[in-house]
């Protein structure tokens, strides 16, 4: 994304928040401090990360059109219903997105460069994701591995920023955005991609190659098929638990974390930081996401829809008050509706930290302790 359009994205992303928080009615972003910790402890998830957020009242222009509802008009009441519905939705939105013909050719891995340090050890991978495209990411591993022992997984999707894969591992300006080694450090192997549209000139000639390459599809679709591909390289590796992996992305990180977890299945858990979840509510139509045919098809078409084809698996949505704010609850509320025909509706939540454009740290611990909940080896077997 070049710097100017960034900025008018954030900034249109800012007035929106302000807007609506006039119309929302503000109150304290939720539980805090011991009764937070409490209520994370004890996996009181619908307390913590929905409770607060009942009582909005949505804008009066503001709609989504109900899940439960085929395109007849007619009321889906049981899971086996929802399960045609959500392969409908699934094949809708993998149009948008752009259906080329690929094969998964050989990852081809190598590592690159190993280096050792204190707590991990960080290693420079690069593996083929289609075609002649091949990807770079740093994979962090902690050093207290047993011998055999796996560990859960967390793919970490980068910010806009020409630091790119080595602001996660902590290589880059920011280090508050060290993303991945916070979590290694809290025991996790990571593996932290270089997202394609930050490759070479940037992303709108990343978009022009792409298109050429594979006309018609979306950069969102190169995205998310190279989010699979992380996937396939992690199941590869003798450290990683196959069935516990999750996403954690910030910005443009967290559109990524959003596709990924809805058109790959093996993503178990995810978390998604001040991405948008709406289409009106960040640069969605940027042509290196979803370019602008996605426009006509709003607001008939919304990211609810993505919300509930992740469903019954844990997502968690960050806000704070600049992409994502108090409006998203609405998003969580209705895609709820899904997560209830799994009896899961403690595993979609809002957590609105009102910091703006980032995540303290505060916010960053919320989101460990709640991957950590739902990753944790006994309640991943069993579900």
């Amino acid at each position: 994304m070049e710097r100017a359009d960034e900025i008018r994205s954030v900034r249109t992303g800012q007035a929106i928040a302000i807007a609506l928080a006039v119309v929302l009615c503000p109150f304290a972003s939720g539980l805090r401090g011991a009764a937070s910790d409490k209520a994370a402890q004890a996996g009181n998830w619908g307390a913590l990360l929905q409770k607060p957020y009942e009582q909005l009242v949505p804008p009066e222009n503001f709609h989504l059109p109900p899940l439960l509802q085929d395109e007849t008009g007619r009321k889906i009441g049981s899971r086996a219903e929802w399960e045609k519905q959500r392969e409908r939705l699934r094949q809708y939105w993998l149009q948008v997105l752009g259906q080329p013909e690929l094969k998964r050719p050989d990852l081809a891995a190598k590592v690159v460069s190993t280096e050792t340090l204190a707590d991990h050890i960080r290693y420079l991978v690069q593996f083929v994701t289609e075609g002649e495209d091949t990807l770079r990411a740093y994979l962090l591993v902690p050093k207290n591995l047993k011998a055999g022992e796996r560990r859960a997984a967390v793919v970490v999707f980068h910010p806009t920023t020409k630091d790119t894969l080595h602001e996660p591992v902590g290589l880059g300006q920011r280090a508050e955005n060290a993303f991945a080694l916070f979590l290694t450090q809290r025991g996790y192997v990571t593996l932290s991609p270089e997202c394609y549209i930050m490759k070479g000139e940037g992303p709108k000639r990343q978009t022009e190659l792409l298109l050429q390459r594979i006309p018609g599809w979306t950069g969102m679709g190169k995205m998310t098929w190279d989010a699979s591909r992380c996937v396939d390289f992690l199941r590869t590796r003798p450290e990683v638990d196959g069935k516990r992996i999750a996403c954690w992305g910030h910005s443009l990180g967290a559109k990524q974390v959003l596709y990924a977890m809805a058109f790959e299945p093996r993503y178990v858990a995810g978390v998604f930081s001040e991405g948008g979840i709406g289409l009106r509510m960040s640069n969605w139509a940027d042509v290196w996401y979803l370019s602008e045919k996605i426009r006509p098809l709003i607001p008939q078409r919304e990211h609810h829809q993505l919300l509930a084809l992740c469903a019954p698996r844990p997502f968690l949505i960050l806000a704070g008050n600049s992409a994502d704010g108090d409006l998203s609850w609405f998003f969580i509320k209705e895609a709820r509706t899904v997560y209830a025909l799994y009896g899961a509706t403690e595993r979609i939540g809002l957590h609105n930290h009102r910091a703006g454009h980032r995540l303290p740290q505060e916010a960053r611990d919320l989101a460990g302790r709640w991957l950590d909940y739902w990753l944790s080896p006994e309640r991943s077997a069993a579900d």
